[in-house]
């Protein structure tokens, strides 16, 4: 029987923990500890087999990647989360080809975790707080109180703790009969904006397009406009006569460039081969 799944929302997501000060005054840097992550919360359906996944990561691109990847092999197999195929499932092995060879050497902080039924399935840098966090939560939608339980867990007592969680929308997928849509939003020098992308499917028989597919191609683009605006950030350093910030190397520059020509032939290949809509119209990707 064919898979079901609805529509998928990513969130940016911050959970904090502080000291009650009566000043009102809690810093992010004096916090007890924080979590920042993206996440994605999941049902997949297959006649009787339903499933809730969470996949978080620590940037936007890597984490649609990681839900599209979920996606497919629950298409493939709905029992791919049963005790027989979790423990034999190879999650290491099959996330390997995903990641980008620029990701790999330049981006050091980049991380992603699988969570099924409050369980780690799958984590490239395993966190004790996040692992607590999903074990109460079971899959669910995070709140303060889920963050009081994880931090009584952790620093005991908590009369004396201030709990906060934000969560913000960042992309949401909507499947419809006639096209797959996804509405995207943008944090750019402060400012946000906003664009939505659809692939409509074929004619029949042409074949419908994959949701997984779909998914991977937003996650192109976002991570295109990402190194665009990084590239031109650097070329403004160079203009004013300034120095790379950080740890910025002119290797790390000229791997970018050639990452965002790959991604924009990914892309341009995904809009050739389907029907593709953007509105209000198609970001400047260049």
């Amino acid at each position: 029987m064919a898979a079901v799944i609805s529509g998928i929302t990513l969130y940016r997501e911050k959970s904090t923990v502080h000291r009650f000060d009566f000043s009102g005054e809690h810093r992010d840097e004096d916090a007890i500890f924080q979590v920042r992550s993206n996440r994605v919360s999941l049902v997949l359906k297959s006649g009787p087999v339903t499933e809730h996944v969470i996949i978080r990561g620590q940037n936007i691109p890597t984490t649609l990647r990681m839900t599209a990847l979920v996606v497919e092999q629950f298409n493939r197999n709905p029992a791919l989360f049963t005790e027989d195929h979790t423990t034999s499932f190879d999650w290491a092995e099959h996330w390997k080809s995903r990641v980008s060879s620029y990701e790999r050497q330049f981006m050091e902080e980049s991380w992603i975790s699988i969570y099924h039924e409050g369980g780690t399935l799958f984590s490239t840098n395993p966190s004790a707080h996040i692992d607590e966090i999903e074990r109460i939560a079971l899959g669910g939608d995070i709140n303060d109180s889920h963050i009081k339980k994880v931090s009584q867990s952790i620093v005991g007592a908590i009369e004396d703790v201030v709990t906060q969680h934000d969560s913000q929308t960042a992309v949401v997928f909507t499947p419809f009969k006639e096209y797959h849509r996804a509405a995207i939003l943008e944090r750019r020098g402060g400012r946000t904006g906003s664009f939505a992308t659809s692939a409509y499917h074929p004619p029949k028989p042409g074949r419908p397009v994959r949701y997984s597919g779909f998914i991977n191609f937003c996650a192109d683009a976002i991570e295109a406009l990402n190194l665009k605006v990084f590239l031109e950030r650097v070329k403004q350093m160079v203009e004013e006569n300034k120095s790379y910030s950080g740890a910025i190397t002119a290797v790390q520059v000229a791997a970018a460039m050639a990452r965002k020509r790959d991604l924009m032939q990914f892309i341009q290949s995904y809009e050739r081969a389907n029907k593709v809509v953007y509105r209000p119209e198609r970001p400047e990707f260049v």
